[in-house]
């Protein structure tokens, strides 16, 4: 059977590996600039991997310039929907809670 007990366990996992999971697409896929998945790394690996000519080279750069701020938008929207849907999934679990429930998972919050 599974009691309140397990199922907050459970949502609050689900929170803090969603959290995880989000900052890591964050960091891995999202950052510009010289990071790993950086611009200039981009066009030397598909350089390597597809032989490009330096003129595919300024072509492919001229395409990441472009695109780069609508990525930006898109990191930016998804994060304001992720923390819409993590403040509304609190809110839900706190109707279910205690007062005393609610400020211990308010103290879990603040660690994480």
């Amino acid at each position: 059977m599974i009691t309140k007990r397990t199922l907050l366990a459970a949502i609050v996992l689900s929170l803090i590996v969603g959290g995880i999971a989000g900052a890591e697409v964050d960091r891995v896929a999202f950052r510009s600039g010289e990071s790993h998945f950086g611009k200039t790394k981009f066009i030397n690996y598909m350089t390597e991997e597809l032989g490009l000519t330096v003129n595919q080279q300024k072509q492919l750069d001229s395409i990441i310039t472009y695109v780069h701020p609508k990525f930006q938008a898109i990191r930016k929207d998804f994060k304001v929907e992720m923390r819409s849907q993590i403040d509304s999934t609190q809110g839900m679990i706190k109707s279910i809670l205690t007062p005393q429930q609610q400020i211990k998972l308010d103290s879990l919050n603040r660690k994480m």
